[in-house]
């Protein structure tokens, strides 16, 4: 787990699947981060939920924990939202999730996604899937680039954590 330069955002983010550059700028931000390797469903959902659960725990997140999944790890990002209670999710450029899409229903929390119309990894017939599945939920934000460069990029990571920032702290 390694922590912003100054926890200042109260919100803990397990970054799945993320380069070095995308938990630095996370960490900039004063999330404090927990970095994942995005690895199978069979293996990872045990590592992103001991994750959250310790970042749960860190004083510095007041309870606060969302889940973003880059590339590979969107899959984990999508299911951490549906199984395993994460405040909220975002896939940046997140394939697998077409295989859970059964589970779009129990989906209550903030999801952002985003998907470029030329990354081979996602077929447009999977984000068509996607955006059927969940569709009309008030909590999800379904984001289609022409192309994934430097701009789309920095927007969908704007966007992502835009729905981060929104999370309020549990009361009680």
């Amino acid at each position: 787990m390694t922590t912003g330069q100054t926890p200042t955002s109260g919100r803990g983010v397990v970054l799945i699947g993320a380069d070095g550059a995308a938990v630095q700028r996370m960490g900039a931000r004063g999330y404090v981060i927990a970095a994942l390797p995005a690895t199978n469903v069979d293996t990872g959902l045990a590592a992103v939920a001991a994750a959250i659960a310790e970042l749960r725990a860190d004083p510095a997140t007041r309870g606060i924990v969302a889940v973003a999944g880059f590339g590979a790890g969107g899959a984990l990002a999508f299911l951490a939202a549906t199984r395993l209670g994460a405040d909220a999710a975002a896939t940046l450029w997140g394939a697998g999730i077409g295989e859970f899409l059964a589970e779009s229903k129990l989906v209550r929390v903030p999801l952002s996604m985003h998907f470029a119309d030329d990354d081979e990894r996602v077929p447009f017939a999977e984000v068509r899937a996607i955006k059927g599945a969940l569709e009309g939920f008030g909590t999800t934000e379904i984001y289609r680039y022409k192309q994934r460069d430097p701009q789309a990029e920095e927007d969908a990571e704007r966007r992502a954590c835009a729905v981060i920032e929104g999370v309020n702290a549990p009361s009680g």
